[in-house]
């Protein structure tokens, strides 16, 4: 098993070889919702041996979590000779269904090299960049800093005082950057949000953005890992946001 990233025109470049590929296939769009039902179907897992090989191909526990990890369905293209590969796109599918015969890759093609709105906030303490991209063009964005003390090394009520004053800080800051996102995704129709950086301040930053708050169903369980934020790493972004993990047997 081969496991490769695919930024969009990669992955459109391979597609368009794919249809180009003769022989029979089996093609398979699975959904989010419908993929833990698909490797558990004994029906579907019974139809031949082709079936069987491709359960047990997406069953493997690399190709398994990195489905869950992504939350956006797969999609199996599968020869009894020849090409055998697993694609996880970055965006999720939203129809279901298998299909004999000539290669179907129409659904793909269409699901990564469509124009979308997406926001992406990249937060850690003290530091954030937050922008639209409408398709490959960085349309909105803004880049900030906070001051945050580290941790103080000492005990006793200096140290409580101290404790409390970077909580504040911290509290000052999420309410900093919740506005900045409401003022510049506001004015958009956001397809996709993704957020990048310290997992554990989305939660509270959505507490102090109501944009976030209200379109939470938009935002992806996936967090782009994200050390250090600037307006060059934003930039960089859509390349991961848009990648496909492609896995070739």
């Amino acid at each position: 098993m081969k496991r490769e990233m695919y930024t969009r025109m990669q992955l459109c470049d391979f597609l368009f070889r794919l249809k180009a590929s003769s022989g029979n296939y089996i093609t398979i769009y699975v959904t989010p919702l419908s993929f833990p039902r698909l490797i558990n179907d004994s029906s579907f897992n019974s139809r031949d041996a082709l079936y069987g090989e491709i359960i047990s191909s997406i069953s493997i526990k690399a190709v398994t979590q990195e489905i869950e990890k992504h939350a956006t369905g797969a999609v199996v293209f599968w020869q009894e000779q020849g090409h055998r590969h697993i694609v996880v796109p970055p965006f999720p599918i939203t129809v279901e269904e298998s299909i004999t015969g000539d290669v179907d890759v129409s659904y793909l093609y269409d699901l990564v090299g469509r124009g979308y709105f997406i926001g992406v906030v990249l937060v850690t303490w003290g530091s954030y960049a937050i922008g639209v991209f409408d398709y490959d063009n960085l349309v909105k964005w803004k880049v900030g800093t906070g001051h945050i003390h580290k941790k103080h090394r000492k005990g006793g009520s200096s140290s409580k005082r101290f404790a409390r004053r970077t909580e504040e800080q911290k509290k000052d800051f999420l309410r900093r950057v919740g506005n900045r996102i409401d003022e510049n995704f506001s004015q958009y129709r956001l397809d996709y949000i993704f957020f990048g950086g310290n997992r554990l301040i989305l939660k509270p930053l959505m507490g102090d953005s109501k944009h976030l708050e209200s379109e939470r169903q938009r935002i992806f369980s996936r967090v782009l890992d994200v050390r250090k934020v600037d307006r060059d790493l934003l930039h960089r972004s859509l390349e991961k946001v848009t990648e496909s993990v492609v896995f070739s047997f």
